[in-house]
């Protein structure tokens, strides 16, 4: 291969990623709680808007314990990674709660999860929003954006 064609193909990967990405991703070292939820359930939970409301989390304890707990690696407005004890199969449906430092209501969102991979005894999930409120998206944004000046702070 001659450099100019592995510098074409390098630029085309490169093309391919940005084209993909259509959200910037930050780091955030964030709490998760998630459950699968089936079509059937979900469809009930957009319908209601019941993923969206925190008093469904109060109204049913058994389905609280059902969460499992794991960090957020990076968050942006169009999902989210996070590290799991085992690795999720793609195209399962998650009902996510995001807890944001400062916001005294988690973000409710049902999520996609759009790959999985294991290193070791690590796993992670690529997540995709698949529905979530206009407030909750507009909690997201507001923590992308501090955070995002933060970053910038620290540089300066």
């Amino acid at each position: 291969m001659s450099e100019d064609e592995a510098q074409k193909s390098v630029e085309e990967v490169a093309k391919d990623i940005l084209v993909k990405r259509r959200y910037e991703r930050l780091r955030a070292g964030l709490q998760i709680k998630y459950r699968a939820v089936g079509p059937t359930e979900e469809a009930t939970l957009v319908k209601t808007g019941g993923y969206a409301a925190p008093e469904v989390f109060k109204a049913n304890t058994t389905e609280i314990h059902d969460f499992n707990k794991v960090a957020c690696e990076d968050i942006s407005l169009g999902g989210l990674k996070i590290n799991t004890p085992a690795p999720l199969p793609e195209g399962t449906r998650l009902w996510l709660q995001v807890t944001i430092p400062g916001v005294p209501i988690a973000v409710n969102a049902i999520g996609e999860v759009r790959w999985s991979r294991s290193a070791g005894s690590l796993c992670s999930a690529g997540l995709r929003f698949v529905s979530i409120s206009k407030a909750d998206l507009d909690k997201v944004e507001r923590f992308l954006v501090l955070q995002k000046r933060a970053g910038m702070e620290k540089r300066a």
